[in-house]
Formats: C-alpha cells, structure tokens, sequence
C-alpha cells in the first residue's frame, strides 16, 4: 500500500500512478464545491471508470478486482467522507494505491465475514 501524495487544495488535479507491475494509470481528481466532495476518474490501459465519489472505504475500485492489478484506498481520521478542497492537504484523508497483495489480503478478510 502506497500513500498517494502531492494533493493540493487545486479543484482539478491529474496523477500519473506507477503501478508495481510496471504498468501506469492515469488518475483525475476533481473537487466539486456543489457537491460537496471530491471526484475520481481513472484509467488503466483501455479500461477506465470516471466520475465516481472519493468514499472512505478500503477498496474504491473492488468492483473491478478481477479486471485491474491494483485497487485504490481511502481513509480520514474522522471516518466521514472527504469533504472539503483541503482535507488531503491537511491530514484529515489519505488515499492509497494497493497493489494486487493488498487487494487480495482485504479479500481475504471479506471471505471470512
């Protein structure tokens, strides 16, 4: 699990994420003040999923575990869905990027539940 680092308080944002397979996918990032939250879109090769909410949860792109390499994580220190245009700046979420271990580890503990 990586932490995915450099959000700013900037509304659109575009990274480019360094899978650990070599591969690369393209995330976007959008802070929609009418909504009060942040967006996502990301692509990987011919695949892509846009324009879905940033939500706290360990695994935003589960959905496609069985499609993609990799997964994306996101987690707040209150437990509350990331809200404002600074809460990555200020500490208050952090997203990840999970490689197909850690993908396969949250699986693993889903299976058991």
């Amino acid at each position: 699990m990586t932490q995915i680092t450099g959000i700013t308080t900037t509304a659109k944002q575009t990274f480019t994420l360094v899978l650990p397979n070599g591969g690369q996918a393209q995330l976007y990032l959008e802070y929609m003040e009418g909504q009060q939250g942040w967006f996502y879109s990301i692509s990987y090769g011919a695949w892509a999923s846009t324009y879905r909410r940033l939500v706290v949860t360990a695994n935003m792109l589960r959905a496609f575990r069985n499609i993609i390499p990799f997964g994306i994580g996101l987690m707040t220190s209150d437990g509350f869905e990331p809200l404002f245009i600074n809460d990555f700046q200020n500490g208050r979420a952090q997203l990840f990027l999970l490689d197909q271990s850690d993908v396969q580890a949250f699986e693993g503990i889903l299976s058991v539940n």
